[in-house]
């Protein structure tokens, strides 16, 4: 071969690989201060979050909460505009979709993953169209229990109320596994967050004229309607929304109540609701929350339809700790199941 050609095409081969290894600098530098930014980002709603959590139910909070979303949302499409060859925060989601193609992940499986991602998405499209404005909010030593949402839904074909939750600030932390023989480290977020009460008290208007002639005919006493529910944790309960949907806010906790729907001589009703989360040296720090709430009629039974489960007792009205009316649905306590 002519030795000038031989040095051409060697410059030439030096020129193209040089450019190749020069560009993956640039991708692998790009890259890094991507995933920086984003760190910082997440960082700085970390700082914020918690003096947001410690105001008060009220405008006030929800001002807070609505103005932190908006910066945080914004900062991230901010973010992808600089970065957008790295905009693609669905690479988890496609990776277990990936996995079930391929028979790795089964079908309950799935289903259930699919429904949790499902769950999230709903929520994350709600924080970030800067929409978020809780029906019930309540605050307890740096946390924050908010039903985002309480409507009456169908499940199973069957009338209930859906009451839908943010639970934010509970404590999390991350554990790291080594497998000495696969030269491989497991990494793991752990959740310590549970929901150890629910109880629900339903109050009826006091007994009108013609309840307490009717009640006198019959040798009784009118009295006002009283009925109590009690459970625990939720039926659905997410305690790593971001292991779904990439970004999404951290320190959030995402379940769903299911209710059958309420008496219809019921009024108000009282929320008591109790939790416990735990620091990563395994304190407790237990949380309350309570709520009263006038209710809506599509949340209740039509006048005379029964209330599915329930016992009925005589109350004194004028002794507080006698015996009351006590419900639950179709069984003495509620028993939440949790989906992972």
């Amino acid at each position: 071969m002519n030795p000038l050609l031989r040095l051409v095409l060697l410059l030439a081969a030096a020129i193209g690989i040089g450019g190749w290894l020069l560009h993956d600098y640039l991708h692998q530098k790009t890259s890094f201060e991507a995933r920086l930014d984003l760190a910082r980002i997440e960082r700085t709603f970390d700082e914020r979050a918690p003096a947001a959590r410690e105001i008060a139910a009220g405008e006030d909070y929800g001002d807070e909460m609505r103005g932190l979303f908006k910066w945080y949302f914004g900062a991230v499409r901010d973010h992808d505009n600089h970065y957008p060859e790295f905009k693609d925060h669905e690479q988890h989601w496609k990776d277990i979709e990936r996995r079930h193609a391929t028979g790795k992940i089964k079908g309950p499986e799935f289903d259930a993953y699919k429904a949790n991602h499902d769950t999230v998405e709903d929520v994350y499209k709600v924080l970030s169209s800067t929409g978020y404005e809780p029906v019930l909010s309540a605050s307890n030593d740096g946390q924050h229990f908010d039903f985002w949402r309480i409507e009456r839904q169908s499940q199973d074909g069957k009338p209930k109320i859906r009451l839908d939750f943010a639970w934010w600030g509970p404590q999390r932390r991350d554990e790291t596994e080594e497998h000495s023989d696969t030269s491989t480290t497991v990494h793991h977020l752990v959740v310590n967050a549970s929901i150890t009460a629910f109880d629900i008290a339903l109050e009826g208007d006091p007994p009108d004229a013609e309840a307490k002639r009717k009640a006198k005919r019959a040798g009784q006493e009118a009295a006002p309607f009283h009925a109590e529910m009690h459970g625990g944790e939720p039926d659905l309960k997410i305690t790593d929304p971001d292991h779904y949907v990439e970004l999404f806010p951290a320190n959030v906790v995402l379940g769903t109540y299911w209710l059958d729907l309420l008496p219809h001589e019921a009024t108000h009703m009282h929320i008591d609701l109790a939790t416990v989360t735990r620091t990563v040296q395994g304190h407790e720090l237990p949380g309350k929350f309570s709520w009263d709430v006038p209710l809506k009629d599509d949340w209740k039974l039509a006048e005379g339809e029964a209330w599915a489960g329930a016992t009925v007792e005589t109350r004194d009205p004028d002794d507080a700790a006698g015996a009351e009316a006590d419900a639950s649905d179709e069984k003495p306590a509620r028993h939440g199941r949790h989906h992972r």
